[in-house]
Order: structure tokens, then sequence, then C-alpha cells
């Protein structure tokens, strides 16, 4: 169901933006609509393309830092939003299926917890974080390549927005060269070499673990006194309204769209789209503790259906910044409104007729 989840994350992208449109216009109209259009990509896509556009946004307007941090601030209560509720919505579902009280410990299980002590302890503890480390570094390299490359052939596409775009979206380049890697060491192993040593979930979930706490940390930091007595009010009404809104949405047609492992995509997709992919992976396994659901696959592949699915819906999301110093900024503003509003009524109409009928391509 990749390109169901593809076309779910796509229209609440499209919702959230759509909220944050239709709250500036009838609660903010002093302010430029794009502040509240942030919430899609603060939530959606976290700090690092929230900020990225909305730096683009700056440059353009002629602001200094508003937008960029208060793309930051969305990024933030997203992180808060999805880790509070997404905690509570856990419980509520782990007592629903009978997992809040922890399994005694069994041969079985014993026996696997000890494998896994062995194979950190193959080669030493800090040899094992060094070769995670090696391994991370080369993936981001590839990255940092692949970006250098595009900077300087599509570098001053419509005035670096285009760029500043892909930039924002440098995880998933990441994510794609790491399932490469996944799939190589597979084929290894399958040929009979021992490659275990080369992945190791262990120090994986611990980086992973302090890079999600440098992220927050990096996001507080940007925030000032003097940003929060212009947009704080408006930033905390937007983040609640879109937050409550979100986690209903994907209920309803998580429910809808997914005969199986209903909740698992629903808590998964409900942490990604209030923070990152690492957030929903991370409130997956308080349901799915060892990831035996397809649910975690399907959602990194679904957000990578979801960035071609989302292309026109970030022509949208622009045309209030290009149109700014316009005639008429409201009229373009209630085209993206409404644009938002078709996309994500489009895509909802198409997942339910899906899910409906059973499709499972």
């Amino acid at each position: 169901k990749i390109w169901s989840t593809g076309m779910l994350i796509t229209s609440t992208y499209s919702l959230q933006a759509m909220l944050g449109i239709l709250l500036v216009l009838v609660f903010f109209s002093q302010n430029f609509v794009g502040s509240g259009m942030l919430v899609a990509l603060g939530f959606g896509q976290g700090p690092g393309l929230a900020y990225s556009i909305g730096n683009v946004w700056d440059n353009m307007i002629g602001t200094e830092r508003i937008f960029s941090v208060l793309g930051i601030s969305y990024a933030l209560l997203g992180f808060l939003f999805g880790g509070t509720i997404g905690v509570m919505m856990i419980n509520m579902i782990a007592r629903k299926k009978g997992l809040d009280k922890p399994k005694s410990f069994t041969e079985e299980s014993t026996s696997k917890i000890n494998v896994e002590i062995d194979t950190i302890k193959e080669i030493s503890l800090l040899d094992g974080l060094t070769t995670q480390g090696v391994i991370i570094s080369i993936i981001y390299s590839m990255v940092w390549l692949i970006l250098i490359i595009l900077e300087r052939t599509i570098g001053d596409l419509a005035g670096g927005a285009v760029f500043g775009l892909i930039k924002g979206f440098n995880f998933i380049i990441g994510i794609m060269i790491a399932l490469l890697y996944k799939k190589m060491l597979r084929r290894f192993e399958r040929n009979g070499k021992n490659i275990r040593f080369m992945t190791n979930n262990y120090m994986l979930s611990n980086i992973a673990s302090a890079s999600f706490n440098v992220m927050i940390t990096g996001a507080v930091l940007t925030i000032t006194l003097e940003f929060l007595s212009a947009y704080g009010f408006q930033l905390i009404v937007t983040a609640i309204i879109a937050g409550l809104v979100t986690m209903f949405y994907l209920r309803y047609m998580t429910s809808k769209v997914y005969p199986n492992y209903s909740d698992e995509y629903f808590i998964g997709l409900f942490g990604m789209l209030t923070g990152v992919a690492s957030t929903g992976l991370a409130l997956l396994k308080g349901v799915d503790p060892n990831l035996e659901t397809p649910v975690a696959e399907e959602m990194v592949l679904g957000s990578g259906t979801a960035i071609t699915m989302a292309l026109p819906l970030f022509g949208i999301l622009f045309i209030p910044s290009l149109t700014y110093q316009s005639g008429n900024p409201l009229l373009w503003s209630l085209v993206s409104l409404f644009g938002c509003l078709l996309y994500t009524t489009i895509f909802s109409i198409i997942l339910l007729i899906r899910g409906k009928r059973g499709v499972n391509v």
C-alpha cells in the first residue's frame, strides 16, 4: 500500500496547510498568509524543510529571520504534540491489544537477548560505535555530494527555491542510499558472508536518539522572546488545531484505508506527520516493538511516493509569496486555500474508494 500511504501523507500535508491559511485569513489577517502555511512544513517535514522554505520567504519578502524561526517553532511544537498525545494514544492502543504489561522472560527471549549482547561484544563496544558512525558518515557524505552536484546544476533555478526544496528533503536521499546499502548487505548475507557486525540495532537506536535530542535542542535555541511576542499566540493556536485535526483525520482514514494493522499505521503516521520519520518509527515501536508488521517499511517507502505527489502542492504553497506584492494578495491567498482543499478532497476520495475495494497495490 505504498501509494495509498503516499496519498495519505500528501493529503495530510495539504489539510494542515489549508488549516493554517484559514486561521490566518480569519483570525490573524494582519500577518502574511505563509505564517500559517508553514505549519504543514513544520509538522509534516520537520525543522529542516520548514527552516529552508521560511528562509526563502524571508529573502523574498524582506523580513529578518521571521519565517525561518516560525517554521522551526512549528516543528518543535509538532514534536511536543506527537510526543505527548502520541504516547497517550500508544497507551490506549496497547491496553486494547493487551500489550500494557511486560511479558515474562522465557528461555527463548533470554536467548535472543544474549545473542544481541554477544553481537555487540564481537569486536568491542567502542569499535561497534565507530563502525556505525563510519557507515552513517559515508551515507551522509554521499548525500552531501549529491547536493553539491544539484546546487551547481540547478542551484539558480527559480531563485534557488527548487534547490532549497530538494535540500530540505535531503533525508529522503539519505533513506534511499541507506535502503540500497541494506539491500547490498542482505545479498552478502545470502551468499554466506558474516556481515552482522555491519549493522548493530542497539548502537543505531542510541545514535538516532542522541541525534533526535540534538535536533530538538537546536530548534529551541532559535526561538527568541521578540518573536514569541509577535507570533506566539498564532503559533500556539495554529499548532494545537492542526495537531488535533491531523489526529482525527488520520484515525478515520487509517481505519478505512488499512483493514490490517490500522492502529499501527495510525500511530506511525501520526508521529511522522507531527514530527519526522524517526518520530513515527519511535511511536510505532510502542505498539510494534520489534517492527514485525510491514508498517515501518511502508511508511518510509510511502514518504518517497509522497514527494512526487506533493510537487504540485509545493507550487500552491509558493503562490502567496510569489504574489505578495501583487495588487490583490487576498485573491491569491484564496487560490492557495482552495487549491489545498481540492488536494485533500481528491486524495481522500481516492483513498476511501481504494480502501472500500480492498486495493493492496
